[in-house]
């Protein structure tokens, strides 16, 4: 069989990056790394031996042209409130271009109910790609990364506070990295693996307690857990979203997202073996993502510089308002579910995913009884 060339998609993000990596290092097929723009990122994956190919995802002659001439195709999803146009472009230049395989990475939440725009888009995109002829599409379903738990992480390496607000949901985030391993198996053997969702998590579910105790064993310094309201949480994501990355629409969708982690909808699916199943290699551990991270991170080493940055962070949050995700949400004039649910209150939801719902006992509030809390 000839070499498959694999286009990925979002080539320069945390996952996307990590596929194209996995792919080069295989040597077992040749990576097209599609980026909305040339930087370091893109060039690092040139030298690694990628064709690095610049073009942005919502332009239909840029897309067919990227798309053109490989069999395979790791999408993974731009976080914007239209990405289901995205999708229907590459689904269809997939189907001219005659591509074999599509693997998806989309949401564990992934409900056509919800309240968060993206994950009633990914739902759509699930079900866009399932229905592709001739083309084998396998599922990634994460559930909330390890990546996003510790966005923090200064405050505990630098004031031993793991602050959040978990109301004692748990969770077995999964590493960039595992996900990204999972994506890869399907990609090199599609026909195996056609049909399939696997939800990745990682090898033991923990809770906010449990992250602040890893996080001070690796760090040499007893970190302790502060639960926080998700309003405070809010005020403290749009404080701090341009350093962090985060636009109004991602501090949008996290605001339901922090909700799902209340309701405990993170460990509905219980710890999976699929990492292993596809990937054949373990699970990473938590205290091995946290080892990575603070290696990446150098706002979350102990100077002075770093401590005055979020001295004046936590300044900055006290006057800070939270995005007003009720408004937001009606700016991007999509079309609203009568009766919005978190995937942790759906029936539907549960039935679809093969899971008790993890809010059982739960009294259910309307959606604008919960943004006003």
């Amino acid at each position: 069989m000839s070499t498959p060339t694999i286009l990925v998609t979002g080539a320069t993000g945390k996952i996307g990056s990590a596929v194209a990596e996995q792919l080069l290092e295989r040597g077992t097929a040749k990576v097209r790394a599609l980026a909305h723009r040339k930087d370091a990122r893109s060039e690092r994956l040139h030298r690694l031996g990628a064709e690095v190919v610049v073009a942005d995802m919502f332009d239909p002659q840029q897309v067919e042209a990227a798309v053109r001439g490989v069999q395979r195709i790791a999408y993974v999803p731009p976080w914007h409130p239209h990405v289901l146009n995205s999708g229907v472009l590459f689904a269809t230049a997939a189907q001219r271009a005659g591509v074999e395989a599509i693997v998806g990475v989309t949401q564990w939440l992934a409900s056509p109910s919800h309240p968060a725009i993206s994950t009633r888009q990914m739902w759509l995109l699930d079900r866009l790609f399932d229905r592709m002829h001739g083309v084998a599409h396998v599922t990634v379903n994460p559930g909330f990364f390890a990546s996003g738990y510790l966005l923090p992480l200064p405050l505990a390496t630098l004031f031993g506070i793991f602050p959040g607000p978990t109301g004692g949901g748990r969770n077995a985030p999964a590493s960039n990295e595992d996900i990204a391993r999972v994506m890869v198996g399907g990609l090199l053997d599609p026909e195996r693996h056609a049909g399939r969702t696997y939800h990745t998590t990682g090898p033991e579910m923990l809770s906010g307690s449990d992250m602040a105790r890893i996080i001070g064993e690796v760090v040499g310094r007893r970190v302790r857990h502060v639960e926080i309201s998700v309003p405070q949480m809010m005020r403290a994501l749009r404080a701090d979203g341009p350093r962090l990355g985060l636009d109004d629409f991602l501090q949008a969708q996290l605001r339901w997202f922090l909700e799902e982690t209340r309701l405990g909808t993170w460990e509905a699916g219980g710890v999976t073996t699929h990492v292993r199943d596809v990937a054949g290699v373990e699970p990473e551990s938590f205290e091995s993502i946290v080892r990575r991270t603070l290696a990446q991170r150098p706002d979350a080493r102990r100077t002075f510089g770093n401590y005055l940055r979020e001295l004046w962070s936590a300044l900055r949050t006290a006057v800070t308002s939270a995005i007003d995700v009720e408004r937001f949400e009606r700016q991007q004039q999509h079309p609203q579910p009568p009766n919005p649910q978190l995937s942790g209150e759906s029936t539907r939801w549960a039935e679809e995913h093969g899971v008790g719902l993890a809010s059982r006992a739960a009294p259910v509030r309307s959606i604008s009884a919960r943004i006003a809390s």
